[in-house]
């Protein structure tokens, strides 16, 4: 069948002058020249004489970054109507498509295409490859966000066409850490084909085996080249095609079929090629053949390869300079995820209780964040008004993801006992393991007199709690109150009960008080001191193991000029660029960069209360402005940071510095379902954290949303803002030119979140992995009146040993099955872990990650044994039921 819209024949049948006979001539035509087609596809098929050059048409649709996503549709789904056209013209045409962004609204909105796209997918000659919502970055984006886009993307693949996508496409992605091999393998993929992430793209094989963190391999294919627009002159086309197959030897290991892509960023696939091909093809002197294909078909042809070269561990960094551009989507991305997995948590807690799937609604709400992370967005390297619109998609997101956390906390709620004197508060924790953390929450009187409260555990104990601010009546009762305090011991994936009751006479301070001195801050474990006008961390004094922890002024700013663009530090994008960076990414120099603690204003001011210590500065930083606050905790090993930086310059780099007293230590940053040791002097993208220790002490700077990591002459390094812009780039995937200056990010205010984690060992000692899990996961306070409920009032549903293993995802399957999902957080072995539910389980299953039942897992006493491997990744499926 031909376009209705593009095809000649379906003119001609317009025409008035056409009589039957003349239909009937046309069909024979038409026939005869698919006839023909195929026996030139076949004859090229069954030369085995000749060396294959595969030809493997596709178009890069880039979803979002100088249009938008409906911009870039409207761009690119005619694109696909072509690629038909040419699919049902030529037999031996091929075509591949990626991201079911791009798939699904092309049949949505041409329906009248879907028998035939259904047909040629079935055929094997359209192959859907990627298996994802879009092309995402997979560093900076947590892992269970990547899971999100294989369950989305290739449960709607398989239920709308039929397939299982078994190729992961992610040709543009800047750089994969290590454990994407056992990610894709846990989804059902065979092979991964990318372009950037190799040592030496002068000599990186197309064809060879990746070596994961966990030890699982996939094949590896890396296409050294693409082309788009060919000559249209034969002889030019023919010369063309020969220097092609010639300039691929070096990346072919003596293969004779070699790959060649044919299709750039959003372009249409050429209408005269096919024709080029078949003359090419039947040419009896050629020296090679030349021959469409789709991934799979080209992956079967070299499939017999041995030996294949192995490379192990991740293929990081590329682009560095994208781990702190338009770093507020960074942020918008961490806290999206925070959201979105409590939800997906918390509708477990309300499911048990009757309470209907949300599953649909979770979606709805996940595609606009998944949409987010595709690598151009994630990255930040979009113009002004495709920014514009990513932080309304993340906006909406966010507002839905607020409205299902707290209707399924609504839903709980009524099932907890509150009762006690007061108000009730209803800590939430949304981790694995029973922690304790600062809880902060604001409540409120409306009874005439009330100047003071107590606050008490379930058990009626009186609890420290400090005052963070408050608003009073005119007669001096207290109307509004913040406060915060540590709620101990709450329970994994539950909660426990405090109650407020109001006073009308002062019982105790609870308001953070000044102190007479301005430069130090003291708790049970550490002693810091400061440069009161500067703000600089002069000093942590770690008081268990009497040690220091720095070895110069911390907590400082550096502000580095930076001539580069979005995606390099101090140049432009080189957007050819397939190897790993190497130059050095040094720590910032005195006299070169500019410090913060070269400015000085009115001196910090330091408080004290029952629950923390804290020091607050602020003060110029040249043009700019810069404050900083820091916490100690009375009965916390974690110390927070929160950095304001008001910018007023252009093409300059933020950074936050921690010289340590650490000497030829390790440097290990997390990375999704893992953790990796990474050489120092270059920046990398770190989930959570980073830890610098030399076994016997350390560090661990945990970060919220700031991916930018770097460990260099033993400081610790966060990028956490850049000013710069798009400065030098050809026109193509739709660019044209458009502004770019809101990432210059003047004048615009920022804070960025962070902790340290001063500690005995290393990071495996320290449970960096948890410490950053909970830094990112705060605890949730509800406020509640008193009544009876049948959980308790401290109820945890999960438990989990040992502490290495971590439950990264606990959600309703679609179709009503708990999916439980840990992984093994320390690399080591780790024999008969074990999760126990604090519910009745009727029925267990191994599963993969898109959630299909494997073989039946032994459930005694509620609890279920495993083996886990270093860094092994694992999946469960159970049916509960309330106790």
């Amino acid at each position: 069948m031909f376009n209705c819209q593009n095809s000649e024949p379906r003119y001609l049948l317009k025409t008035k002058s056409r009589c039957a006979s003349c239909l009937i001539l046309i069909f024979v035509f038409l026939v005869a020249g698919a006839n023909r087609h195929a026996q030139a596809s076949d004859d090229a098929a069954n030369e085995t004489g000749k060396p294959v050059l595969w030809i493997l048409p596709h178009t890069h649709w880039e979803g979002a970054v100088f249009k938008t996503r409906e911009d870039y549709l409207q761009m690119g789904l005619p694109h696909i109507l072509t690629a038909l056209r040419l699919l049902r013209q030529f037999p031996e045409y091929r075509f591949t498509l990626d991201q079911v962004a791009y798939v699904r609204p092309f049949l949505e909105r041409y329906p009248e295409e879907a028998a035939d796209f259904k047909r040629f997918v079935a055929e094997g000659r359209l192959q859907i490859v990627g298996g994802t919502d879009v092309m995402p970055d997979d560093n900076m984006p947590s892992g269970e966000s990547f899971v999100r886009q294989m369950l989305y993307g290739k449960g709607y693949v398989r239920q709308t066409l039929g397939v299982d996508v078994k190729t992961s496409w992610m040709l543009d992605t800047f750089g994969h850490h290590a454990q994407m091999p056992q990610l894709l393998r846990l989804a059902g993929f065979d092979s991964f084909w990318y372009f950037r992430g190799v040592e030496d793209d002068k000599t990186a094989p197309i064809q060879s085996m990746w070596q994961g963190l966990d030890g699982t391999t996939i094949r590896a294919i890396k296409p050294p080249f693409v082309f788009y627009k060919p000559p249209k002159d034969f002889a030019k086309f023919t010369d063309f095609m020969e220097k092609r197959y010639t300039s691929l030897a070096p990346f072919s290991r003596d293969a004779t079929d070699r790959v060649d892509l044919d299709g750039e960023d959003v372009t249409d696939p050429e209408l005269y090629v096919p024709e080029l091909v078949e003359q090419f093809n039947g040419r009896a002197d050629k020296p090679i053949t030349l021959r469409y294909g789709t991934p799979s078909e080209f992956e079967a042809a070299v499939a017999n390869q041995s030996d294949l070269p192995m490379f192990k561990g991740e293929r990081n960094p590329i682009y560095q300079g994208i781990y702190s551009t338009r770093i507020e989507l960074k942020q918008k991305m961490r806290e999206s995820e925070r959201l979105l997995t409590t939800a997906e948590k918390l509708s477990v807690l309300a499911g048990l209780y009757g309470e209907p799937s949300i599953d649909r609604e979770l979606w709805n709400t996940w595609e606009p964040a998944l949409f987010n992370v595709t690598h151009d967005l994630a990255s930040g390297v979009m113009t002004d008004y495709v920014y514009d619109d990513t932080l309304r998609s993340y906006d909406y997101s966010q507002r839905l993801s607020h409205e299902l956390v707290n209707a399924e906390l609504s839903a709980i709620e009524p099932h907890v006992d509150t009762r006690g004197d007061g108000f009730a508060l209803t800590v939430f924790n949304t981790l694995s393991w029973t922690r304790s953390d600062i809880a902060e929450v604001q409540i409120g009187f409306d009874t005439p007199g009330v100047v003071d409260f107590d606050l008490a555990d379930a058990s009626g104990k009186i609890v420290p709690a400090q005052i963070l601010d408050e608003d009073k009546f005119a007669d001096g009762g207290l109307r509004t109150v913040k406060l915060a305090f540590i709620a101990k011991d709450v329970p994994a994936m539950g909660f426990a009960v405090y109650h407020v009751m109001p006073r009308t006479q002062l019982s105790s301070a609870k308001a953070a008080l000044s102190a007479p001195k301005n430069d130090s801050i003291d708790s049970s474990l550490y002693k810091a001191e400061f440069d009161a006008k500067t703000g600089a961390l002069t000093s942590l004094q770690v008081k268990q193991g009497s040690w220091q922890a720095l070895r110069g002024p911390a907590n400082v700013v550096a502000e580095d000029e930076d001539k580069g663009d979005f995606w390099e530090l101090n140049h432009n994008l080189n957007g050819s660029q397939s190897d790993m960076m190497k130059v050095p990414v040094n720590a910032p120099k005195r006299g070169v960069a500019k410090f913060s603690d070269e400015f000085t204003g009115d001196p910090g001011v330091v408080s004290h209360g029952p629950v923390f210590s804290e020091f607050k500065l602020q003060h110029g930083f040249g043009k700019n402005a810069f404050s900083t606050t820091v916490r100690i905790y009375n009965d916390l090993p974690r110390i927070d940071f929160a950095t304001q930086i008001t910018n007023h310059d252009e093409h300059v780099r933020y950074r936050v510095a921690f010289p340590t007293s650490i000497q030829n230590g390790r440097n290990v940053q997390e990375i999704p379902f893992g953790a990796i040791e990474r050489p120092q002097n270059v920046e990398f993208p770190a989930q959570n954290w980073m830890d610098y220790s030399d076994g016997n002490h350390g560090l661990t700077l945990i970060n919220r949303g700031l991916p930018g990591n770097n460990v260099a002459d033993g400081t610790l390094l966060l990028s956490v803002l850049r000013s710069v812009r798009i400065q030098a780039y050809n026109n193509v995937g739709g660019f044209e030119g458009q502004g770019s200056d809101s990432g210059l990010e003047l004048g615009k205010q920022f804070v960025f979140q962070y902790a340290l984690l001063p500690h005995a060992g290393d990071w495996t000692d320290a449970k960096s992995y948890r410490a950053g899990l909970e830094f990112n996961n705060p605890l949730i306070v509800e406020k509640t009146e008193s009544h009876a409920g049948n959980l308790s009032s401290g109820w945890g549903l999960i438990k989990v040993s040992p502490a290495n293993v971590v439950v990264s995802a606990l959600k309703q399957s679609s179709d009503g099955a708990t999916v439980i999902r840990v992984y093994e957080a320390s690399g080591h072995p780790t024999p008969d872990a074990s999760i126990e539910l604090h519910a009745n389980i009727s029925a267990a299953n191994d599963s993969n990650l898109l959630e299909e039942p494997g073989p039946s897992v032994e459930v005694k006493d509620n609890t279920i044994h495993f083996d886990l491997h270093p860094f092994e990744i694992k999946t469960f499926r159970v049916r509960i039921a309330i106790k």
